[in-house]
């Protein structure tokens, strides 16, 4: 069924890792791990007790790309398949629903993140109601999300060595 909300950033970032699908995962739900490798993720705070991503964990992200203002936020993860898929839900200075999805071909691992999010804070939430505002928003997105894949791709490489 799909969701009847109407978000105002549908973002999708695809990539794939000549790696096995564990490796990517042992990588993705180690988030204590994510300051270290994602330059743009400043603070991560597990706040249901866990030491890695995992159902029904709640974690608060702090994360800024190349505009002035950090994102804050908390996700709340509904469902946890290993080696598979991450489901969950966002809210802060956005709002909405994130899915992760691994799929592993001859070696290959394919991730593919989707996010469907709407702005809270006051600033960008008029930022993005442009269209100039919007693009830049989505940018800053894909320039977080490259800076991310390069740097896991480095770390998946490293721990599948």
């Amino acid at each position: 069924m799909a969701d009847p909300v109407k978000y105002d950033f549908q973002l999708v970032t695809e990539c794939s890792f000549g790696a096995s699908a564990k490796a990517v995962w042992d990588v993705t739900v180690d988030v204590k791990a994510y300051p270290q490798w994602w330059r743009c993720i400043h603070n991560v705070e597990i706040l249901s007790g866990e030491e890695r991503l995992q159902q029904q964990a709640i974690i608060e992200y702090t994360l800024k790309g190349f505009l002035p203002h950090k994102l804050r936020f908390r996700t709340f993860i509904t469902e946890c398949v290993p080696l598979s898929t991450i489901v969950m839900k966002v809210n802060g200075d956005l709002e909405g629903t994130g899915i992760s999805t691994l799929e592993e071909q001859n070696g290959t691992t394919l991730a593919k993140f989707h996010w469907n999010v709407s702005l809270t804070h006051p600033v960008l939430r008029r930022l993005g109601r442009s269209r100039l505002g919007h693009k830049i928003l989505v940018m800053n997105h894909g320039f977080a999300m490259q800076r991310a894949v390069t740097n896991m791709r480095r770390r998946v490489h490293a721990a599948a060595a």
